[in-house]
């Protein structure tokens, strides 16, 4: 009777346990346009590779001539390393051309999907 109980305690933890992270993960998809994805050229602002996403800023020139900061959000910053990405990589000043699926809202913001970093290394 004490292993049943205990078995049937031990379930519930592990499912409290992994269901935790799941109810914490949001809908990118409600967030960004999935059909229509925008290419923009700019100067690196910031790039920080963290979790849970990372972060690029690049200011580009809006249509009136006034600068624009779009915020590109793309995966964790141990995801990104192993896909070859390194800190060094986009620095601020470099000029970069960038990807990604544009905000629903029509602010400057992207999901990321590939960047053409200075001297053609493609990053996605």
């Amino acid at each position: 009777m004490k292993n049943r109980w205990f078995a049937g305690f031990a379930a519930w933890a592990v499912l409290l346990a992994v269901a935790g992270p799941v109810f914490g993960h949001h809908n990118t998809a409600a967030r960004y346009a999935d059909e229509r994805p925008v290419t923009i050229m700019g100067t690196v602002v910031q790039f920080r590779m963290i979790s849970p996403h990372s972060r690029l800023l690049v200011e580009v020139e809006g249509e009136t001539g006034e600068a624009v900061i779009w915020d590109s959000e793309t995966s964790s910053g141990p995801t990104l390393y192993r896909r070859g990405w390194r800190t060094d990589d986009l620095n601020p000043g470099d000029r970069v051309t960038v990807t990604g699926r544009p905000a629903v809202d029509g602010s400057p913001s992207m999901q990321l999907i590939r960047v053409v970093a200075p001297g053609g290394k493609v990053l996605e």
